[in-house]
């Protein structure tokens, strides 16, 4: 229950009224900056700005007054009003140091990242040790995509203050957007043993496994984000991505539906259901959902560039250079999806400036980045490193075993490319068989090879099929499972449609198959087990 001053400020009243005929202003000013200042402890906002305003009017030049404002129309998120009244303060005292970091607050809450940058660094200047300033200096930095300014910064958080659970969580964002896992996941743990019940710290931990491809332990963190944070539809998408990569369409699909709900505007639930109509042989659907994606982030590089690969997959190369080369403008470090501006100008006759496009970005990179798996890639396609080499380097550049399937599934890929440019076509469909048969249906690489695959790109894909049992597309479902040793009787089902097909899941306990039909990538059965995935492509 807040404390009623009502007594004290009665007094307060009292005393200005029979007082005011023989007291100067300034003591005026003060009666009411110190009733102001007591309304605000007790959260009595509306009361609070009038008294600093009445001190105000009998002081102009209070920046005391000014500061004590701004700091309740910032509680009231009145963000433009109380930047107003924090310049004023800074103007008539240029060393007010919490002035300058408050102000920068306010424009961090505006999305003025390099504006609350400038007021922390003068901040900071002014105090050293000013461990707030460096936090929200470090967060406003890495939504710019600074990362190595944003990591610098919070670890002098961490410095400042070895205990403070958001430092680490913090770190551990950045460190995730540098994809170092390891030391990401390490910092977030420790963030949770300081303080287990901030969600997004579980939020930031299950992306972590996620990419570490620890599905089942990524589960867990979001289903705790679910149950911390009920009403935020982000955490149902989160939670249905997961599901969604596990190739359980059927919950994905509801979380997602959830999601919509709840944050029917978000371009996280988006992205999500795009990529579940994608893999659902949907692309139409997916189409819809990475424009509105586009629509609703137009600062945020991830959304142009699913939908650039998308695109870059129906064949619609200039939208698709354009939105990748989007994504590369907002984040250069997205750089999963540079080798798809090499592609698409390769095969619209530019061969040679992509080369050159492509070796001035290899060059470019600087230390450790020069021997990782997006600079053999770079190198390959330039035509600077062989083959046989590039194919060993998908499992030699791997930082950890679980990036190993999708670089080799990414090595088949773009080396089928290399030979389906060339004209060497048989091994170009070779190359594409053995993508495909690692079955990473959460890869590019693996989706672009399916296209290739079931395509007119390649004249005999069609009659190439993926390891037993050799099915043929005008079987029935029921026949295919049966085929498979399933008896459909035994099994639920969910349908999702799309625009071209349609796509159906069917699961028991220890098994799931999803059979999609789609007049783009013809039938695709995907069959998920404890032990593994197995694809089939069939016509």
């Amino acid at each position: 229950m807040k404390p009623c001053p009502e007594k004290l400020l009665w007094a307060f009243a009292l005393l200005l009224m029979v007082c005011s005929s023989c007291m100067s202003p300034q003591r005026q000013a003060e009666l009411y900056y110190k009733a102001g200042v007591t309304y605000s402890a007790s959260e009595y906002w509306s009361d609070a700005l009038t008294d600093f305003t009445n001190a105000i009017r009998l002081n102009p030049k209070y920046d005391d007054a000014y500061f004590a404002r701004g700091t309740v129309k910032l509680e009231l998120q009145h963000f433009e009003a109380a930047i107003n009244d924090y310049a004023k303060a800074i103007e008539l005292n240029p060393s007010n140091e919490p002035a300058l970091y408050y102000r920068g607050l306010c424009k961090f809450g505006l999305k003025d990242h390099k504006g609350a940058i400038a007021d922390f660094n003068a901040a900071i200047k002014l105090d050293p040790g000013d461990k707030n300033a460096y936090e929200y200096r470090g967060r406003a930095q890495a939504v710019l995509r600074d990362r190595n300014d944003a990591l610098n910064d919070f670890n002098k958080v961490v410095e400042l203050d070895p205990q403070q659970a958001t430092a680490y969580r913090n770190r551990a964002a950045v460190e995730l957007m540098q994809k170092e896992c390891e030391k990401a996941l390490a910092d977030v743990s420790k963030a949770i043993e300081f303080d287990d019940h901030d969600a997004f710290s579980y939020k930031i931990r299950g992306h972590i496994k996620v990419m570490l491809k620890d599905f089942p332990g990524a589960l867990v963190d979001f289903e705790k984000v679910v149950e911390m944070t009920p009403n935020d539809g982000t955490a149902y998408a989160d939670r249905g991505s997961v599901k969604l990569q596990m190739d359980n369409f059927e919950d994905a699909s509801a979380d997602l539906e959830m999601a919509f709900q709840l944050t029917p505007n978000s371009p996280l639930v988006f992205v999500n259901r795009g990529f579940l109509k994608e893999k659902s042989g949907d692309p139409d659907g997916a189409l819809a959902d990475f424009n509105r994606a586009v629509e609703l982030a137009p600062q945020i590089p991830e959304p142009y560039a699913c939908l650039g690969l998308l695109q870059y997959n129906l064949s619609q190369w200039t939208p698709a250079l354009e939105n990748i080369r989007k994504a590369l403008e907002l984040d250069p470090e997205i750089g999963d999806v540079r080798p798809y501006i090499w592609l698409i100008r390769s095969q619209t006759g530019e061969e040679n400036d992509a080369n050159i496009e492509m070796e001035a970005y290899v060059k470019s990179l600087q230390g450790e980045k020069t021997n990782d798996w997006a600079a053999s890639i770079g190198r390959f396609l330039a035509g600077n490193l062989s083959e046989s080499n590039f194919l060993s380097q998908a499992t030699t550049t791997a930082k950890r075993p679980s990036a190993i399937i999708s670089q080799v599934c990414e090595s088949f890929y773009y080396a089928g490319m290399k030979h389906k440019l060339a004209g060497d076509k048989q091994q170009a469909i070779d190359l594409f068989q053995n993508c495909l048969n690692k079955g990473n249906d959460n890869n590019f690489g693996y989706l672009s090879a399916r296209v290739e695959m079931n395509t007119n790109n390649i004249s005999s894909a069609a009659n190439v099929f993926l390891p037993q049992p050799n099915l043929t597309g005008v079987m029935t479902d029921d026949q295919i499972l049966q085929t498979l040793g399933l008896d459909p009787a035994r099994l639920t089902a969910h349908v999702t449609q799309g625009k071209d097909g349609h796509s159906t899941a069917y699961s028991t306990d220890n098994d799931q198959v999803t059979i999609t039909r789609s007049m783009v990538t013809g039938v695709i059965v995907i069959r998920s087990r404890p032990q593994g995935t197995q694809t089939w492509s069939l016509h």
